[in-house]
């Protein structure tokens, strides 16, 4: 042990502190005379321990510390220290490890330790189901060695480290393959290993195969143990076995990465056994069985492939016992007995059979009377689609087995199958535990089974369906099911009992889209569009200074401070704000190290999620160990940064675009979320007044929004208690089906990519749920090589998976390389070829540099982050404080869900003179075929040239890159000269097509455009044009000649833009027009509740489009309860200009309101609230209520809902839009979450909070306990002080 401490000491970089083993991904860093130095001296280490004990341990305890050591040894010289094999042989033989035993003692004997007269080699050759051939020879090492199987009948090879070529079928042959070391064994032909008649047994090879199998054996007995398929690229299974006598026995082998094809093929009346292996990333099937044969498998780990387990075609038996099958994309296990009933055929002969490729065997076989499978203490975990599916009069047996977290159902048992259920657990399944279909004759038994959690736990056709079949049919209803047998089941409540519905959450200023709310938090994911600098050129703008703050400019070296702001709505991820910290990091450079630039982020989105994944992410890199190299220093192309440094990115690029990360990284993480909550927690009062020392990091202030904070605190603590699981993301259940596209256009990007960089890499490798880490980037950090290993995979734990928002068919793992550009300065650089991936993370490391510094405030560039939870039109138009400007505003992920129009319209009045705005319109697969401008156009739905006339903001070009097209605007809403020319019936066309695009037919519609997309047009041009203008053009739009006249509709709109007027435009110019003197009325907001049978947590995402719009509709009645048509107007004299609501002969049948806010949290009780005019209200209770989510009608007016039954709420009690006269700057300090009355925050616990106090209607509460508890304080601080004022 003196000499290995010593040794280590010599070489620090080698070794891990924690572990005396040298890991593997280390003997690199060692001389070859270093490695046998080393191989010598864990060879004596264990020598000793076998002789003397180690004090303290008993025989056990030893035995897996000697076979580290002996395992090290020879795996840093394979021929160094000969002996240790038969030590290595005797382990293996104590732990009745026969096989390993066997191949050890072989390799010693073919090395002359030994003699063939030795009695331990004698009684190991005797324990091996074969006999052991007489010839043993040795290959030395060398490269593409022939190994010509005519040479030899009967053979032991025994091949050292290096690469062989097969060259030949083996016909009755008894063959021993063993590899010292690494061995790889490749195909010249169509096959690797082929043969008939023979005994084949391998150990410890690395078999490639470019072609056909890469072991195709027929009527063989095949014996396969440590080995490795994982470079099998051809269009057949790498392991196949064939024919009637045919066995196959496989022990701690890994087949992975055939993307073309299977993974292992039971064919033709053969049996296979297989144990401990890995089988992940395997185009098809992991195991398939058919034709007469078995399969026995046992604790083997089978994820990630497109199916786990598929016996049919006649399949014999199978038997599954403590195997992990888990993460696949289609069933976990499908079981067909290729029996379908004769009533099945009549009833589905018009539907296509279950598979469609059903191959024919290659020879006549044993079709068994029963395909019988056991299922016995098996986890099936987390598939795509069913975990288990029976089907065709299979018996199966399931025993003890966990079924999870699949994308559809549980088990499904159809076809006739006999099944019989005992002591499992089914649960947490995305549709039913249990589907049971028209099974026709088959018995099902269900006994002691734990079934719950599910969307529905048991669903079973009923008789009425069976009724109406056999009718038609003909046949008794008893030929179609026969009855379940249920005994001692525990059966809990279904997920749809829980009360955690979906909560549409619309904004109140548009109709939008409706926001779905899990009851616990979701993960989120990254954007699928590349990320870049906002501000560009914009930092020497003298313009977006401060009053009291000197401008930085061209002709100065004076040290001036300069305060930038941008605001980023629907976030989505970091990237742009990676990529605008570094790129006015080095504009700074290039002018001077003097400067001092306060760069603020107002980062908004409506879920908590995705606010919180950032300031995590923002919080790890703010961690990064100083990026200057130290003794520490790598020796590859990352020699120029610190290794703990590159070792950290690495760990952010995982949690950023991964879903399994390693122990270390997953620790880090957890870190990081630790400290924010301690802080967070020290910031929010809590019920219990704990007081913490921990204060905020310096770049995060909710200033804006104090009640922010309490769902950041909330996600966090969710993220600490409960694990997040792949069910737990938007991706793993809802996009599972759509992964299996063929990915052409994202292919033709990846392959591009691929040439631009001269990168020559496997493009399947960037199609999973891990970024490839390169060999390079993996000896940065020993762990990523130790986390790979098979041994190790099952250890990974769930982070947040970066998939694409937007688009359906792109890659996950390639999304990163679209969100950070790679460099092209980036060059090659020694030996080692720089993959892909090295080239995303040497990119990212001098932009982590800036970010970092920008975090520790330790650069020219300080950054701060201020998180504004809420809808991004709400929180621009009043949620932020009417002073505050910025100088860009990007809301890429939002056009296409909230209009541009609205976002151009929510934007203008805070941004900075001669500012830009970027907008990303999403779901474009490919460029759009007319011009850009003309495509513009055509998603606002109005002329640009209209929208420059009106209100100053110009479009300045756009550019389609992968799947988006990015516009550039820019905005001077100011007054100017030349606007006094404009005439107002010139502006009213203008307006008017503006109007029409708003009061389209909501299926029609543009989305997000509402009739209060108006009304922030006339705030803006209330501040553009003069009062004089201004009206003259509202007299003529509300005359008989404007609104009326020319936009189809408008009446039926026109009383929520008149209330939306009266509520936003109240001090405006145009309220002391006499013409709307009727609008100067109290404003009230109305809300109802019904119980309805559409809308529940169980048809949610089947009937509501996850983007429809909600809106509402007033209809008037008939005498006897209807509706009726409009009465014939009287002829008279033609009006002058008169309101349009003035006559009751004129008055619509019916009014459209868009702005509601419905609420499903407690479904099937639905809730709606809308606002409307006290006076119009009182003249229309007896109008019935009509409530629409986009196809659906939520609310019908059967129901008979009449204004008379809303209540009303908070009468003239509405939030105020942004003031755009206001230009001064915010420079207030942060308030604390007590002084703010509208942040919703329950002033007992500090939770978020929906109930406000209805004495001083200034303090909310999450609950009536909380308030209970409050009121001794409550009534003598809060309503006091409301009284009082």
């Amino acid at each position: 042990m003196q000499e290995l401490e010593r040794f280590q000491k010599k070489h620090p970089k080698a070794f891990k502190d924690t572990s005396f083993v040298l890991p593997e991904s280390s003997f690199s860093l060692l001389s070859f005379k270093e490695r046998r130095e080393l191989s010598t001296i864990y060879f004596n280490l264990a020598k000793a321990i076998i002789e003397n004990g180690i004090t303290g341990m008993s025989e056990e305890g030893k035995q897996p510390q000697v076979l580290d050591y002996l395992n090290t040894s020879i795996g840093l010289d394979a021929m160094c220290n000969k002996g240790a094999y038969n030590m290595i042989a005797k382990l293996h033989a104590t732990n009745n490890n026969l096989f390993s035993a066997y191949a050890n003692i072989l390799i010693s004997l073919a090395l002359g330790e030994i003699s063939r007269e030795d009695e331990f080699f004698i009684q190991q050759c005797k324990r091996m189901p074969f006999s052991t051939p007489e010839v043993i020879r040795r290959h030395n090492r060398s490269e593409e060695v022939l190994l010509d199987w005519l040479q030899f009948k009967n053979v032991v090879l025994v091949l050292e480290p290096g690469t062989y070529i097969n060259t030949i079928f083996m016909i009755n042959k008894n063959i021993i393959i063993i590899g010292i070391g690494r061995v790889i064994i490749k195909n010249s032909g169509q096959f690797v290993f082929r043969g008939f008649d023979s005994n084949l047994v391998l150990y410890n090879i690395h078999v490639e195969c470019t072609r056909g199998n890469s072991l195709y054996m027929g009527t063989s007995q095949v014996f396969v143990n440590n080995c490795w398929f994982t470079k099998c690229s051809g269009t057949f299974p790498p392991v196949c076995i064939d024919g009637r006598k045919s066995t196959l026995f496989m022990n701690k082998c890994v087949v992975a990465n055939s993307k073309n094809a299977g993974g292992i093929s039971v064919d033709i009346d053969s049996k296979a056994y297989i144990k401990n292996c890995e089988l992940y990333n395997i185009g098809a099937s992991a195991i398939e069985i058919r034709y007469g044969s078995s399969l026995y498998a046992e604790n083997n780990d089978i994820h990630h492939n497109r199916q786990g387990v598929l016996a049919w075609l006649d399949a014999n038996e199978v038997t599954l016992v403590d195997n992990i099958i888990h993460g696949n994309h289609g069933e976990g296990i499908l079981i067909s007995g290729n029996r379908e009933p004769a009533l099945s055929k009549r009833l589905n002969i018009n539907n296509p059979p279950q598979h469609t490729v059903q191959p024919p065997p290659t020879s006549n076989y044993t079709k068994p009377s029963q395909t019988i499978a056991v299922l016995r203490k098996n986890q099936i975990l987390k598939n795509g689609s069913f975990g288990v599916s029976t089907d065709f009069q299979a018996n199966v047996r399931m025993e003890e087995n966990e079924i999870a977290n699949n994308g559809v159902t549980g088990c499904i048992i159809k076809g006739g199958v006999d099944a019989f259920l005992i002591n499992n657990m089914i649960h947490h399944n995305k549709s039913d535990g249990i589907e049971i279909g028209a099974n026709y004759q088959g018995k099902i038994i269900m006994e002691n089974n734990q079934i719950y959690s599910n969307k529905k736990n048991i669903i079973q056709l009923n008789d009425k369906f069976y009724n109406k079949l056999a009718k038609e049919y003909g046949v008794d209803v008893q030929q179609l099911s026969v009855p379940v047998k249920m005994v001692n089941n525990e059966i809990g409540d279904n997920y749809s009992d829980q009360k955690n519905f979906v909560n549409f959450n619309v904004s109140s200023n548009r109709p939008g889209i409706h926001l779905f709310y899990e009851e616990d938090p979701s993960l989120y994911a990254i954007g699928n569009t590349y990320g870049f600098n906002l501000l560009k050129d914009d930092l020497f703008i003298s313009s977006t200074a401060t009053a009291e703050v000197p401008t930085i400019s061209y002709d100065t070296q004076k040290v001036k401070n300069k305060q930038l702001s941008v605001f980023l709505g629907g976030i989505g991820d970091l990237r742009n704000i990676v990529e605008t910290v570094h790129g006015l990091t080095m504009s700074l450079k290039c002018h001077s190290e003097n400067y001092n630039v306060n760069l603020h982020f107002t980062i908004n989105d409506f879920n908590s999620t995705i606010l919180t994944r950032d300031l995590v992410l923002l919080e790890m890199i703010s961690r990064l160990p100083d990026p200057k190299p130290s003794f520490t220093n790598l020796e590859s192309f990352y020699n120029e940064w610190n290794k703990d440094f590159v070792v950290g990115a690495i760990q952010i690029l995982s949690v950023w675009g991964e879903k399994n990360i390693n122990t270390n990284t997953f620790h880090k993480l957890n870190d990081c979320i630790n400290s924010l909550i301690e802080s967070l927690e020290n910031n929010i009062k809590t019920n219990n007044n704990t007081v913490f020392k921990k204060k905020l990091p310096s770049w995060i202030s909710f200033k804006y929004s104090p009640s922010t904070a309490s769902f950041i605190l909330r996600t966090l603590r969710h993220w600490k208690e409960k694990s997040p699981t792949p069910a737990a993301l938007n991706w793993e259940t809802r996009q599972v089906e759509r992964s299996r596209i063929t990915y052409l256009r994202e292919s033709e990007v990846f392959e591009n990519l691929k040439k631009h960089h001269h990168a020559d890499e496997d493009i399947n490798i960037y199609t999973r749920y891990r970024l490839p880490v390169s060999a390079q980037a993996q000896s940065c950090d020993d762990e990523y090589r130790f986390a790979y290993s098979e041994t190790n995979r099952s250890k990974f734990n769930i982070t947040m998976l970066t998939v694409p928002t937007m688009e359906d068919d792109v890659y996950p793992a390639l999304n990163i390389f679209r969100a950070f550009q790679i460099d092209d300065c980036i060059l090659q650089s020694g030996d080692q070829p720089l993959t892909l991936y090295d080239r995303l993370l040497l990119t990212l490391l001098p932009k982590f540099v800036s970010l970092r510094a920008s975090l520790h405030e330790s650069s020219s560039v300080q950054m701060h982050v201020v998180p504004i939870l809420g809808d991004v039109i709400d929180t621009l138009l009043y949620r932020l404080p009417s002073s505050v400007r910025f100088n860009a505003i990007d809301c890429s992920n939002l056009a296409d869900y909230v209009s541009i129009l609205n976002i151009l319209f929510s934007a203008a009045p805070r941004l900075m003179d001669n500012s830009l705005l970027t907008l990303q319109l999403m779901r474009l697969r490919e460029s759009p075929s007319k011009p850009m401008n003309e495509f513009v156009e055509e998603r606002l739905g109005v002329n640009l040239n209209v929208i420059a006339s009106l209100t100053g903001i110009t479009y300045i070009d756009s550019y389609y890159k992968d799947f988006a097209v990015y516009s550039t605007w820019k905005f001077d809403i100011k007054y100017k000269t030349e606007d006094i020319e404009k005439k107002p019936v010139t502006l009213m066309m203008d307006v008017i097509s503006v109007a029409n695009a708003c009061c389209t037919d909501h299926t029609t519609r543009i989305k997000g455009l509402s009739i209060n997309t108006l009304v922030r047009l006339f705030q803006i041009m209330i501040v553009r044009f003069p009062e004089k203008t201004i009206a003259k053009l509202f007299r003529l739009l509300f005359a008989t000649e404007g609104f009326i006249r020319h936009v189809k509709n408008f009446e039926m709109h026109s009383v929520e833009l008149k209330t939306f007027m009266m509520m936003h435009l109240s001090s405006s110019i145009i309220m002391k027009l006499d013409e709307f003197k009727d609008l100067k009325v109290p404003i009230a907001r109305y809300f109802v509740r019904w119980k309805t049978d559409e809308i529940n947590k169980n048809n949610m995402f089947a009937m509501v489009h996850s983007e429809a719009e909600i809106w509402l509709r007033l209809i008037k009645p008939t005498l006897n309860g209807g509706t009726r048509t409009p009465k014939k107007k009287k002829k008279g004299k033609k009006g002058k200009g008169n309101n349009n609501n003035t006559s009751d002969d004129r008055e619509p049948i019916h009014y459209y309101f868009d702005s509601v806010y419905l609420n499903a949290t407690e479904a099937p009780i639905i809730s709606i609230s809308f606002h409307l005019s006290v006076p119009f209200y009182d003249t229309h209770k007896d109008w019935i209520l009509e409530c629409n989510v986009g196809s659906v009608k939520v609310l019908t007016t059967a129901r008979m809902i009449t204004l008379s039954k809303v209540t009303q709420k908070d009468l003239n009690h509405h939030y105020t839009w942004v003031d755009v006269l206001k230009t001064e700057d915010n420079d207030k300090p942060e308030n604390n979450i007590d002084d703010i009355k509208d942040a919703r925050v329950c002033k007992r616990c500090g939770d978020a909070a929906s109930k406000l106090c209805t004495r001083c209607k200034s303090v909310y509460y999450c609950s009536q306990d909380c308030q209970k508890n409050d009121w001794k304080r409550h009534k003598k601080e809060d309503c006091t002080q409301s009284t009082t004022e």
